[in-house]
C-alpha cells in the first residue's frame, strides 16, 4: 500500500494491529468476509471499492492469516480464519460504538447470537470484575524495549 507509514516496527501492539487491520477498506472486506462474502465479485458489488484496491486487501488479508483463500485460481473463496475470527470482539466493539456515537442510536445491523439474542456490549473485565474506562492502567509490559520503558518512566514523572 504506497504511501502509507509502516507501523509494525513501533513497539506497540496496537500499531502493529493497525498495521495489518488499520484502514478502513480492510475492516469492511473482514466485516463482509463475517457476514459470509466469500467471492471477489461479491467483495466488490457490496462495498463499491475499486477491483485494485480489493485485490491488494484480499492478498494481504491472505498474507497475513486473517482470511483463507480456497477453490479454484480463477474463482476462489475468502474465509475467515482463526486469527481472523478472533478480530470480531474488537469489531463488534467498534460497531457498538458506531451505533452509540455515529448512527443516532439506530444501529444499521444488530449483532445476535444464534438465538436472536442481541449481544451485549463489550466490556472490559478484569478478575475483580467489569472495568471502567478510566481505571484502566498502562504499563510496560513483557514485550516492551527501553524506548517504550523510558517513555512510562516519563509519564509517570509527569505532574
Amino acid at each position: 500500500m504506497a504511501g502509507k507509514t509502516d507501523l509494525s516496527e513501533l513497539n506497540c501492539s496496537l500499531a502493529r494491529t493497525l498495521d495489518i487491520v488499520g484502514d478502513w477498506w480492510t475492516l469492511l472486506v473482514i466485516r463482509d468476509a463475517f457476514l459470509g462474502v466469500r467471492r471477489f465479485g461479491d467483495f466488490q458489488r457490496s462495498l463499491g471499492i475499486a477491483k485494485n484496491i480489493l485485490a491488494t486487501r484480499l492478498e494481504r488479508l491472505v498474507a497475513d492469516g486473517i482470511l483463507e483463500r480456497s477453490g479454484p485460481d480463477k474463482r476462489p473463496q475468502y474465509q475467515p480464519t482463526e486469527k481472523g475470527r478472533a478480530l470480531v470482539p474488537a469489531m463488534v466493539a467498534l460497531m457498538q460504538w458506531g451505533d452509540k456515537y455515529a448512527s443516532s442510536g439506530k444501529p444499521p445491523v444488530t449483532v445476535t447470537d444464534a438465538e436472536g439474542r442481541p449481544v451485549s456490549p463489550v466490556k472490559l473485565q478484569s478478575r475483580g470484575g467489569e472495568v471502567s474506562a478510566t481505571a484502566i492502567r498502562f504499563h510496560p509490559g513483557p514485550g516492551a524495549n527501553a524506548r517504550t520503558r523510558a517513555f512510562f518512566d516519563a509519564l509517570s514523572t509527569e505532574d
